[in-house]
């Protein structure tokens, strides 16, 4: 039998969590990428996540995933390129990779002339943790998933620590909504420390 199941990849629910186990080598460390809702749910496709889930399992060369998810090669490099290309991985010399441990979405707001904000999202995000694997959270209803999971205490007990190191007042149902809750407002506090502290450079086309 194979070590990776490929017969239940496509059973997905938009909302939901969505949970893959993660091996270490399978994702670039050190930075936290803020995506649009747009770029986030560019992922939220059966195919994207069943290619998601055998990168997540160390499957990193295209015509492997290919054969394992028996998918067409144009199909496969149709899927590949919206997934790099809207930021969810990239190749490097293992191969494909994820292309952070944290994924954040975030909306724009533009209101009066030169007003602008920006938001990022509870209910939308992804992280890894190389215990419980990568996650990806897709709405903001309580998630049963999420609850029946075997890992729910250790989650639990993890994100309680996190949000008091941060002093973070937790709001989410489930220990998956609150990792995304407290990343979201680590990111958000250093990004506003970051645009406050130097320029940004802006093509215009």
């Amino acid at each position: 039998m194979s070590l990776i199941d490929v017969s239940r990849l496509n059973e997905f629910d938009e909302d939901m969590v969505i949970r893959f186990p993660i091996r270490p080598h399978t994702f670039k460390k050190g930075k936290v990428r803020l995506m649009s809702i747009d770029a986030f749910e560019k992922a939220i496709d059966p195919s994207r996540l069943s290619i998601l889930k055998l990168i997540a399992f160390g499957v990193s060369k295209p015509s492997v995933i290919g054969v394992k998810l028996k998918m067409p090669k144009s199909t496969l490099y149709r899927h590949l390129s919206v997934l790099m290309r809207y930021g969810w991985i990239e190749r490097s010399s293992y191969g494909l990779v994820f292309s952070a441990p944290i994924y954040l979405a975030y909306e724009v707001e533009s209101g009066k002339p030169g007003s602008l904000s920006i938001r990022l999202l509870n209910g939308k995000g992804a992280f890894i943790d190389e215990k419980t694997g990568f996650i990806i959270i897709n709405g903001v209803r309580p998630i049963q998933n999420c609850l029946k999971c075997p890992m729910l205490r250790q989650c639990t007990e993890h994100v309680k620590l996190l949000a008091h190191e941060f002093n973070v007042t937790l709001r989410s149902k489930t220990p998956a909504e609150a990792y995304i809750e407290v990343l979201t407002w680590v990111t958000s506090k250093n990004l506003a420390k970051i645009l406050n502290s130097i320029y940004l450079d802006l093509s215009i086309r």
